[in-house]
């Protein structure tokens, strides 16, 4: 396990494929220099001779996404290999921005402003850790005209960059209700790659595979409860979501839901829609989750996920169930990217600008999401494995709470957390409190060093 904030992310992506070795080691300034502090905005970030370089990197014409990423890719995949089994969480977000000065290229205006979409794929560690690999692929688009059968390509592609760029380890892929494509799940089956994707669509059966049902979720409707499981629901607020959103996810309240657990396996016939290039069928397992007692007047909860993974067992069932809660990680990483590094509040002029600073930020953003998941990966082992000797020295100096002679990781993240603005006896911090932590750890850092070359200096 590498150090967080060392110059490990600086390093791997002024490896890009830049042929212009400048825009290389640019690339590496920059990460260096918004990395402990991804939040800011670039004037307060950056020196005046800096920022003038990177408002010149962004809008070169030389510079691309995935030539800002294509050092983070060769990185990544050698943290997948080392995993051997990793997970790809594929979703699609939008970037909106503020009306006031207009952004040249970001396409239809919206009511709150412009916007642009990014579809994402983001490699984790399949253990109970998830931990952030990085980013996979990164596709950004202006929608000029109404939403066409192209962006729906886009996932089908990210599915191919992954299995390209993670050829080294067996890759299981995660997605959620728009996923659920015949033309997506046909080509994962043809190409015999692992998925859990949540379904959308009452699909018409082979009914000789499903006991004479005609329709997917006649046949899930009839199983009876395999497994029981607890889980933790989080609060969901009406907000200000579109009608849509709100019907697809409805507003609920905290709690701990009891839910049933069942599986079985289909045959899907292909919609009249469809090309006849794909299969006349395509054979799935399927895994219901329905929650039994949900408090009155609000809605269960209910999954029905399609998967190429064992059904075989109880335990076997549950990992479907634990695969496909892993998806909200990404949602998590979002969060990351728009709040944690402050994207939507970059003043770049045009897109191509917006789109090569949503690049450098993609991989610091995973950055923060590592922050959480190492406490929980390796809670015992030692702190020099995530932090120096000399941040622990630092922590010992101006941490909030005392540390032991040899603390361990869990010990160092909470420390951390607590200059963060984390209380002791509340929940373990999220990632932004330990980001923050890690920011004052890092300028404490800066301070430190300055204060030892000033007392070694013997000019007076």
């Amino acid at each position: 396990m590498t150090q967080l904030w060392g110059d490990t992310l600086a390093q791997e992506m002024s490896q890009a494929a830049f042929s212009d070795r400048r825009l290389r080691a640019r690339l590496g300034n920059l990460v260096e220099k918004l990395l402990p502090q991804p939040d800011r905005s670039f004037p307060k970030a950056l020196s005046k001779s800096e920022l003038e370089a990177a408002y010149r990197f962004f809008g070169n014409h030389l510079v691309s996404p995935d030539g800002v990423l294509s050092g983070h890719y060769a990185a990544v995949r050698e943290r997948a290999a080392a995993e051997g089994t990793v997970l790809c969480v594929h979703d699609t977000t939008k970037c909106s921005f503020r009306e006031d000065g207009h952004r040249e290229g970001l396409g239809r205006v919206m009511k709150s402003g412009q916007a642009f979409f990014v579809h994402c794929t983001l490699a984790l560690s399949a253990d109970a850790s998830l931990t952030p690999l990085g980013v996979v692929a990164l596709t950004p688009w202006a929608r000029i005209e109404e939403a066409d059968g192209r962006e729906r390509a886009r996932w089908g592609a990210h599915v191919s960059l992954a299995e390209q760029r993670l050829s080294g380890a067996s890759v299981i892929h995660l997605m959620d209700r728009e996923g659920d494509g015949f033309a997506l799940i046909a080509q994962l089956i043809a190409g015999s790659h692992r998925f859990v994707i949540r379904s959308m669509h009452d699909r018409m059966l082979e009914p000789a595979s499903a006991g004479g049902a005609r329709k997917l979720y006649e046949a899930t409707a009839t199983l009876t409860c395999e497994v029981a499981k607890e889980a933790k629901l989080s609060k969901r607020v009406e907000g200000k979501r579109s009608p849509k959103q709100k019907k697809i996810h409805p507003a609920r309240s905290k709690r701990n839901a009891h839910l049933s657990v069942a599986a079985t396996t289909v045959t899907l016939l292909r919609p009249r829609t469809e090309s006849d290039d794909h299969a006349e069928s395509l054979t799935v397992n399927v895994v219901r989750v329905w929650e039994t007692t949900p408090p009155e007047g609000e809605p269960g909860v209910e999954w029905t996920l399609l998967t190429t993974e064992a059904i075989d067992t109880p335990e076997a069932i549950l990992r479907v169930v634990e695969l496909y809660r892993a998806r909200w990680t990404i949602e998590e990483y979002f969060k990351a990217l728009k709040t944690g590094c402050a994207f939507e509040a970059r003043q770049l002029g045009d897109y191509e600008s917006l789109v090569n600073a949503l690049a450098l930020f993609a991989p610091i953003a995973c950055q923060l999401l590592l922050i959480r998941s190492c406490a929980k990966r390796t809670p015992d082992a030692p702190a020099s494995e995530v932090v120096s000797d000399e941040q622990i020295e630092i922590l010992r100096a101006i941490g909030r709470i005392p540390l032991p002679a040899n603390p361990t990781v869990r010990e160092i993240f909470l420390a951390i957390a607590a200059i963060g603005g984390h209380i002791k006896y509340a929940p373990d911090p999220g990632w932004l409190t330990l980001a923050r932590g890690f920011a004052d750890l890092r300028a404490a850092q800066i301070g430190w060093r300055a204060a030892k070359l000033q007392s070694a200096c013997d000019q007076r």
